[in-house]
């Protein structure tokens, strides 16, 4: 016995059949809709009920003459979806405002293939009746892929067009005179109950003519226009490559030959404030000359004018040449005498360039000679093989020296450094990289109590590279600082028993 005939018998012999006059009608007997679109089926029922709490049970099938499946059911105004077959779960929904209005409406969202068939509306109430409907899903063939295959042998290829939809479609062929060609057709079922059917016909190269594929079910079609849609082979030319290749290869030495003797030849020179090239021996001299132009560097020679600019800054301190001879004297007679280690023991004056790295105090009274041993660093690293005590200080291994009077100070260290030898082009990054290199930061008459100051020389220090720093300041003027070093970075300059 089918369902449909006993869903019949269900509805016959209802209790409720006292309301002879209970009829169900459905609004359309087709309803058709795309493939993930959504879909409203709909079935009226008269009479409208009599009061909105009067009992309603609405109940809606799919079925075939073996198979049932529950779609929806509400019992008396309650939703029932116990039984409710999982194809359906989630996307089905009935449109209870509608049933006051004698109407039950079933949405169906994002359709899919096995959604077609047919549907039945059972409505319960004051009586009993069903319609049934039809849903048809389709997929539309759409997109058409063109291919192109030439055949082992003769002159021929295959034209082949490609496309996906629901349900099964045939293929026409048409050539430009519309005349209708034999086609070999296939289709074959994908896992989402699509067909991808493909068809093919063979033609020859020889023929100029356009070919036409149409899908005959929703009419979408793709045109070859032969002989021009052949693809052209790339030209293989195995003498014209390899000339191309060496050509390439040679352009590329010679490029490379000229960028190697080019930065060899600018190692030894430099650029002056004008753009002109000048000697390494020479920048000193052009930066006295240019002095409003000391802080123009070119970037290509930097560190080399940089160093003849700090040489030449130095060099405009006017010292008399009493000055001099008084540090010669002081440098030779007394300095290595006065000159002590942490244990009280004499060291030479070498000792006073700290290791790279490192920091070294050196720690004296007022007038002991602190800030003439400080002139005198500068005078000799400036002045370099030529200076008086250059016997006695090798500061042959220093790029840079970097000297700061501390008693001026009033920002931070790298501000410090812009102002006082005149470095206001540089950027703090710029800075940074020239004192961590082969550098001798030179602090002459620190004391801790500027807070910016000493944050920014605390920083630097943990990052400073292999900088050499020299502190030169009285004893017990930088007991933080002095922390860090410990007992075995401090020289002693003695002198006579004095108060700081």
């Amino acid at each position: 016995m089918d369902w449909a005939l006993i869903l019949v018998l269900q509805v016959m012999f209802q209790p409720s059949l006292s309301g002879l006059f209970f009829t169900v009608d459905a609004e359309y007997a087709l309803y058709e809709s795309k493939l993930g679109e959504d879909v409203v089926m709909s079935c009226r029922f008269r009479p409208k009920l009599s009061h909105p709490l009067a009992y309603l049970k609405v109940t809606w099938h799919w079925f075939t003459y073996t198979l049932v499946r529950d779609v929806y059911r509400m019992d008396n105004w309650k939703e029932d979806l116990a039984s409710q077959d999982p194809d359906y779960q989630g996307r089905v929904r009935l449109l209870t405002e509608q049933l006051q209005e004698g109407w039950s409406k079933l949405q169906i969202s994002r359709l899919r293939i096995n959604d077609s068939g047919t549907y039945q509306c059972l409505v319960e109430g004051e009586g009993a009746d069903y319609k049934t409907m039809t849903l048809s899903v389709v997929a539309p063939y759409k997109t058409v892929t063109k291919h192109i295959e030439k055949v082992a042998e003769g002159d021929d290829v295959l034209l082949i067009c490609q496309s996906e939809g629901y349900p099964e479609s045939s293929v026409m062929w048409q050539d430009g005179t519309l005349r209708t060609l034999n086609a070999s057709t296939t289709s074959a079922s994908t896992p989402d109950q699509l067909f991808t059917v493909n068809s093919r016909i063979r033609v020859s190269l020889s023929v100029e003519n356009n070919y036409t594929c149409v899908f005959e079910k929703d009419g979408y079609s793709a045109t070859f226009h032969m002989p021009d849609e052949i693809p052209v082979p790339p030209v293989k030319n195995n003498a014209v490559i390899v000339v191309l290749g060496i050509g390439v290869v040679m352009v590329v030495i010679i490029v490379a030959v000229l960028l190697y003797r080019r930065r060899k030849g600018s190692r030894n020179l430099l650029v002056d404030g004008r753009g002109r090239s000048v000697s390494t021996a020479a920048c000193t001299a052009k930066n006295k000359e240019y002095k409003e132009e000391r802080t123009v560097f070119n970037e290509g020679c930097m560190e080399e004018t940089l160093r003849a600019f700090l040489k030449a800054h130095y060099s405009d301190y006017s010292f008399s040449m009493e000055m001099r001879h008084h540090w010669d004297a002081f440098g030779v007679e007394e300095l290595s005498h006065r000159l002590q280690n942490n244990k009280g023991q004499p060291v030479n004056l070498q000792a006073l360039l700290p290791e790279a790295g490192k920091t070294l105090f050196l720690e004296g009274p007022p007038g002991s000679g602190k800030t003439t041993i400080a002139h005198i660093l500068v005078s000799s690293w400036t002045e370099g093989p030529t200076h008086a005590l250059s016997n006695l200080f090798d500061l042959s291994s220093l790029r840079f020296l970097f000297y700061v009077d501390c008693s001026k100070v009033k920002g931070d260290l790298f501000q410090e450094v812009t102002i006082q030898l005149s470095l206001k082009d540089k950027t703090e990054h710029e800075l940074r990289t020239l004192l961590t290199s082969e550098a001798l930061l030179l602090l002459d008459g620190y004391r801790e109590g500027n807070p910016f100051f000493d944050e920014s020389l605390r920083k630097f220090l943990m990052e400073r590279g292999r900088c050499r720093v020299l502190v030169m300041a009285c004893p017990g003027h930088c007991p933080s600082l002095n922390n860090t070093v410990g007992t075995e970075g401090v020289l002693q300059l003695q002198t006579q028993s004095m108060k700081c």
